[in-house]
Order: structure tokens, then C-alpha cells, then sequence
């Protein structure tokens, strides 16, 4: 039975997937300073056709992690990078990652933090939400953390990436208009 002025609406799957991911506010991702994205790849930073350099992971571990993780890894990794942080906890399995990347403009990139059950949960949850939010967003993805970040242009994300090293720790993928495209060179899982 339907109420006068009262309208159901029946959410698609996708939509259930923001609500997982929290409020999607307009964030879009300010361009590391001091990080020139050309140096980052080889070839070409066309989506599709960009590759990490090698140096851009150089020192790190890089080993496959597929034990059950939390927040804590993550945060763990870019402290070791030396980079100012806040951390918002949203729900239990759901938190919000501050890195300060310009301190001169007091710029920050919001990195939200979903724990999920398994490794290819978390890869398959973060492709649905990237494609959701549509061009420019993008994210990592490592065991069964899924980390997704505000939109940007493939300049400003690879920047973001050679100061955080972030495409070291999880595997890397930015959405297209209607694909989303792992970028090589970094960390990856079997």
C-alpha cells in the first residue's frame, strides 16, 4: 500500500555502493607540488597506455599481502612517507584518510577507507563505485582494503601518486568514461 504524496524508490545495486563508500561531497584531487607526473611514467599519461617507472616503487616491498587488513596499514605506509595526516572514523568498516600533499596551500587528498571481507570483494566493490562516480575518480586496492580518492585528471592522480607512493601499497586503477584502467609498474596481487 502506497501513502498520498509518498513516493518508494527502489535504489539500483550501484547505489548501494555510494552508500557503502559515505557521502560522495564534491572533492576533487589538488596537484602534488614538487612532483613533475611525467617523471612518474613511461611513455605516455594516456589512461590505457601509462606505466609506472620503476624508480617511482624503488625501496619498497612490494610482496603480495593477502592477509586480513584494517586502516591501520595504510596509515602505517604514509607515515612512513613522512606526510601530515587526519583520520576521520565513519563507521567500523568505513574511514576517511586526510594527506596533507601542499603544505604551503594547506591542500589536503581524502582518501576513503572501506574494510571488506576479501581481497576480490574489495578489487570488484572499488571497480562498481570508481564507475559509479564516473571519469577521473580512482583508487587502490590491497587484500581486503578498497581505498577510493576524489577525482582528478591523470596528471594530477599520478602526481598524487609519485609523493605517496600509494600505487606501491595497493594496486592502482583510474576510471575512464566507461572502463576502469589498472595502471602497471606498481604493486598487484595474483
Amino acid at each position: 500500500m502506497q501513502l498520498p504524496g509518498i513516493r518508494i524508490l527502489r535504489l539500483p545495486a550501484i547505489a548501494s555502493l555510494t552508500l557503502f563508500f559515505g557521502g560522495c561531497q564534491a572533492h576533487h584531487l589538488p596537484r602534488a607540488q614538487g612532483v613533475d607526473p611525467n617523471e612518474q611514467v613511461m611513455d605516455s599519461l594516456t589512461l590505457g597506455k601509462a606505466r609506472l617507472r620503476p624508480t617511482v616503487c624503488e625501496g619498497i616491498d612490494m610482496k603480495p599481502d593477502y592477509t586480513t587488513l584494517d586502516e591501520q596499514s595504510l596509515v602505517a605506509f604514509l607515515k612512513t612517507r613522512g606526510l601530515p595526516l587526519r583520520i576521520e572514523r565513519a563507521r567500523a568498516d568505513l574511514f576517511y584518510v586526510e594527506v596533507q600533499i601542499n603544505p604551503d596551500r594547506n591542500e589536503w587528498g581524502r582518501l576513503r577507507v572501506a574494510i571488506l571481507g576479501s581481497p576480490s570483494q574489495a578489487g570488484q566493490e572499488l571497480h562498481e563505485a570508481m564507475l559509479a562516480h564516473g571519469k577521473g575518480w580512482w583508487g587502490i586496492h590491497r587484500s581486503n582494503l578498497a581505498v577510493l580518492a576524489p577525482d582528478g585528471s591523470v596528471p594530477d592522480i599520478i602526481a598524487f601518486i609519485g609523493k605517496t607512493k600509494l600505487a606501491c601499497w595497493g594496486v592502482l586503477t583510474i576510471a575512464g568514461s566507461d572502463n576502469a584502467f589498472v595502471v602497471p609498474g606498481g604493486y598487484r596481487e595474483l
